[in-house]
């Protein structure tokens, strides 16, 4: 494989010069009787759109010839155990499933073993999380026979979220550290893995950061189960295309990965933006930032495709994944502020963009359909733009689905990942259905991220909450009220299509039945009963449901065996003196700052002294388990 520079210039010319080629056949049918103001429009808007499908079914093709030729991945040398290095294994929570995730960081820490400290570190708000999450610890501990090495914290205070979640831990512990291990609350990785990354870190000492992709598993809804098998399908070969376009130039994903603490403690730092939120405050995604700052630094930055063993779970419903977007397309837009920041290299910069233009091609696309309908619609040019949406539709398809073809290829070649996926022909059906799905959603996803872009433009902002994680089955009333205005406007579209450009109703009517079709889309796609049936069927199947997953079925075991004891227990710190030594213990290791109301806490202490908690706010709650001195008063 040609060196990186020449990888990165090879993959630059494809790019360009199918995006010329494009651009240069449109214009030859645009050019009429010269260009209009709204043809150049819309053939700009050509340009920059079919160049984006295009670096990404580029980067699938690289990514396809590294697999097939057998190209290694991740230049570094080789890990080297045992190692001596300490290691923190970190789990950011606020506000999530109790039981999930300390059945998830059980069983992590029984895969991994003594050689890691694991780390709970709360930020959670809701009275009722917290105190559960401090029962499920001590209960663990006690499980466990002690095990000195699982920590729980919680910060009264959540400043910077995640990003000041990670701070906190490094202003407090970072010093004991060597390396610390990022997870999510739904991640899981193997014992294997995580030794793995510690060796590579040790035998690799310029390198800062090491990303080990995770792969989608776990999760049992249709919806979840699509995204699980194309992420397992078509996943490596993007992965494999990033690392080799990457080199030591990586992204961070900001979970699943390896840091060097005293690297990440001295350049990571992350300022507040000037100006108020959405593009002002403190920075949402903080993930590219911290990897952009890393490589300023001097520091590698790695992924490492297929190093194993690194999992997370996919949202299990469509509502749940696009409210997740929501939330990375602020996070991905406050970049616009960073982006041009004094010493950042280029390639980081490009992550920046590209991050951005995920979100923005969304709306880019939404006019350029709109305005390609117009122009249909217009009779004197109608043969002429009629064409230009043929040869859009043609590209689109290539490009979009050609991957898909690519990735089925590759596949084939490993009879051990056949077997795993359930055979060939339940592999091609798998990609047949879930081409249909993506084509369907498309359009419900670009005109949901096109409102967002379109409120967040108009200054409103949303907060950084926690994530729905549970399968669930939507029902139709919830589904209408959320996609009632994609259906109308589908059919709003048809209308319009066939009174005044009734000659592209055909092209475009793909595309409008994603948007008819939302709302049956949502509840189906949501129910937990046909993501069973599929399985029954033979469709959708990933290794981890076929061979099963020692780390994932044992966090479903915990999760099952201690979900049912999850319930209020914000009580019990009252009324249960065991549970309150242990809060007062854990609560003198992170104080609380002073109460903002001191005579609503005089009334709320006399309250809690009767027991007479009934007509407790959570904001009531909060303030008597963060009053130390009232609850150490009950006795």
């Amino acid at each position: 494989m040609p060196d990186l520079a020449l990888r990165r210039w090879l993959y630059l010319y494809f790019v360009l010069a199918s995006t010329v080629a494009a651009v240069t056949a449109m214009a030859g049918v645009l050019r009429g009787g010269g260009f209009s103001g709204g043809e150049i429009a819309l053939l700009v808007l050509f340009a920059i759109l079919f160049a984006w499908i295009s670096a990404s079914f580029w980067l699938t093709c690289l990514g396809a010839v590294a697999r097939l030729a057998g190209v290694r991945l991740l230049p570094l040398n080789a890990a080297a155990e045992p190692s001596a290095a300490r290691t923190a294994i970190l789990m950011p929570v606020y506000n999530e499933d109790v039981a999930g995730v300390f059945a998830g960081v059980r069983s992590i820490w029984e895969a991994a073993g003594p050689d890691f400290d694991f780390y709970i570190l709360s930020d959670s708000t809701n009275p009722a999380s917290w105190i559960a999450e401090e029962l499920a610890w001590h209960r663990m501990k006690a499980e466990l026979d002690g095990a000195p090495n699982i920590f729980y914290r919680h910060r009264p205070r959540n400043i910077g979220r995640k990003s000041g979640n990670i701070q906190d831990f490094c202003e407090n512990w970072g010093q004991l550290y060597d390396y610390m291990v990022i997870l999510d609350a739904d991640s899981l990785m193997t014992g294997r893995t995580l030794r793995e990354l510690v060796g590579l870190m040790d035998a690799n000492p310029r390198a800062a950061l090491i990303q080990a992709p995770p792969q989608l598993v776990g999760r049992n809804s249709l919806f979840a189960r699509i995204q699980q098998f194309a992420s397992s399908v078509y996943g490596p070969l993007h992965t494999a295309g990033l690392a080799l376009l990457q080199g030591p130039d990586g992204n961070y994903w900001g979970h699943n990965a390896i840091i060097r603490v005293h690297a990440f403690m001295q350049h990571c730092g992350l300022p507040k933006l000037p100006g108020k939120p959405p593009f002002g405050g403190e920075i949402l995604s903080h993930d590219f930032i911290e990897a952009a700052l890393l490589r300023r630094a001097g520091w590698d930055v790695w992924m490492a495709p297929d190093i194993g063993g690194s999992y997370e779970e996919p949202p299990p419903t469509i509502p749940d994944y696009l409210l997740r977007d929501r939330r990375w397309c602020q996070g991905n837009l406050q970049h616009l502020r960073v982006i041009f920041a004094e010493g950042l290299k280029l390639p980081s910069r490009l992550h920046l963009a590209m991050g951005i233009m995920s979100y923005a091609s969304s709306p880019l696309w939404l006019f350029l359909l709109i305005a390609s309908a117009s122009f249909v619609g217009a009779a004197e040019h109608g043969p002429y733009y009629a064409t230009a949406v043929v040869t859009l539709v043609v590209a689109m398809l290539v490009l979009l689905f050609g991957p898909k073809l690519l990735a089925l290829i590759v596949l084939a070649q490993d009879e051990d990942q056949v077997r795993a996926h359930g055979g060939m022909g339940a592999i091609g059906w798998g990609i047949i259905l879930e081409s249909l799905f993506s084509a369907l959603m498309a359009p419900i996803a670009m005109l949901q991220l096109s409102w967002y872009i379109l409120s967040i433009l108009m200054g409103i902002a949303v907060g950084w909450g926690s994530q729905q994680r549970t399968d669930r089955a939507l029902p139709w009333r919830y589904a209408a009220r959320g996609y009632g205005i994609h259906t109308a406007l589908g059919v709003i579209g048809i209308v319009l299509l066939n009174a005044f450009a009734p000659g592209a109703l055909g092209w475009f009517l793909p595309l409008l039945a994603g948007l008819i079709l939302s709302i049956p889309l949502v509840v189906m796609t949501s129910s937990p009963l046909l993501g069973e049936l599929t399985r029954q069927d033979g469709l959708f199947l990933v290794p981890s449901e076929r061979r099963g997953l020692r780390v994932l079925d044992r966090a479903h075991a915990l999760t099952a065996a201690h979900a049912a004891s999850m319930t209020d227990v914000r009580a019990l710190v009252l009324e249960d003196p065991d549970v309150r030594r242990l809060h007062l213990a854990l609560l003198a290791d992170t104080p609380a700052p002073p109460p903002a109301d001191p005579v609503r806490l005089a009334a709320l202490r006399v309250q809690a002294a009767r027991r007479e908690v009934a007509g407790f706010t959570r904001e009531d709650w909060t303030m008597v388990l963060c009053d130390a001195e009232g609850l150490a008063a009950l006795g």
